[in-house]
């Protein structure tokens, strides 16, 4: 509460007493104003920051890590994925938006027929979501929630931010909703354009035990051409395993599966 309070009352004041002092004084608030924006930005966009609510990033040490998606779900990347989560005998956690559900309905239905996790990522996915308004917030949460409740039949328990990043009220609204905020610990940035050896082996270079995986799903790609992500799957899975990591669902990576 205290951070949410400062961010809204300190920079803007900073600011107003600049524009109305002169000389010394104004350069001197000038700088406050930018050093109080610069902090308050760097608290909603940093994906591990606590200023404005606590983010789980990892679990405790031991053998599995957690595997997981956002931004679908997608009509070829999805049942891809599923294809080879069978294969290798794996389960993930899917964080999907909210909009797209409601385009591929079935596809979440059998996310959650093959015992798979089905967690929220926002209703619209808005890249300006650190500047979403209380209520904006609300309804990116909540929306997404009664979306997936509904098609997967459980109700999430964990909220992924848009890209991570946090609005002044998000931890207010999850703790209405009874949700957890979850980041990740390890990203091979497999959205700008990496080859799946890239994506591998970053991944492969940097998991811990007791990590948590974030990939996507639907990254750029040239007509006909399989996700580079999807490319990768199959021998991440296989690398993961020669390490001694198991590769689950993020509620068992908690002990909270079933």
């Amino acid at each position: 509460m205290l951070p949410r309070l400062a961010a809204i009352v300190i920079p803007p004041s900073c600011l107003l007493g600049a524009l109305l002092m002169r000389g010394a004084a104004q350069k001197g608030l000038l700088g406050l104003w930018i050093l109080s924006s610069a902090v308050v930005m760097m608290g909603l966009l940093r994906p591990r920051s606590r200023m404005f609510g606590r983010s789980l990033v990892q679990s405790v040490p031991q053998a599995r890590v957690a595997l997981t998606f956002d931004d679908g779900p997608h009509p070829v990347d999805t049942p891809a994925i599923l294809e080879i989560l069978e294969m290798a005998g794996a389960k993930a956690t899917f964080f999907f938006v909210g909009e797209r559900a409601r385009r591929f309905p079935e596809i979440v239905r059998r996310v959650a027929q093959l015992g798979h996790q089905v967690e929220a990522h926002s209703d619209t996915h808005p890249w300006w979501f650190s500047l979403a308004s209380a209520s904006r917030t609300r309804r990116e949460v909540r929306d997404s929630v009664g979306t997936l409740s509904e098609y997967s039949g459980q109700r999430p328990q964990f909220f992924r931010p848009p890209m991570g990043h946090k609005s002044l009220s998000l931890a207010a609204v999850l703790r209405e909703e009874g949700l957890q905020m979850v980041v990740w610990s390890v990203r091979p940035f497999d959205t700008m354009r990496r080859t799946a050896d890239g994506i591998r082996e970053s991944v492969l270079s940097k998991v811990k035990p007791g990590g948590i995986l974030l990939l996507h799903e639907g990254i750029g790609r040239e007509p006909g051409e399989t996700s580079r992500t999807v490319q990768a799957l199959p021998s991440m899975l296989k690398g993961l395993r020669e390490r001694g990591l198991e590769p689950v669902r993020l509620q068992d990576l908690l002990g909270s599966g079933t």
